[in-house]
């Protein structure tokens, strides 16, 4: 990546950042990287909890509402979801 890039990049504000971020994260999800990363057994293993904690009811979940709030009231940016 060229500085330039970089140097370009440190002068948007934050929102400007998480905007670019989302739009990188956006165009990097059109690939598909099944083969390009591995996860540890220690991360299978959490992933598998947390689902299992989900499908029995033993967890509580967010709605997009209380995510988009503590979002907000934490980092003072507002996301908004599908």
């Amino acid at each position: 990546m060229s500085s330039t890039i970089i140097e370009e990049v440190a002068k948007l504000s934050k929102l400007e950042k998480i905007e670019l971020a989302k739009y990188l994260l956006d165009e990097v999800a059109k690939y598909e990287f099944e083969d390009d990363f591995e996860l540890s057994e220690e991360q299978k293993e959490e992933l598998d909890q947390r689902w299992e904690e989900i499908e029995n009811g033993t967890t509580e979940l967010a709605t997009v509402e209380e995510i988009s709030k503590k979002l907000k009231e934490k980092y003072g940016i507002v996301v908004s979801f599908p």
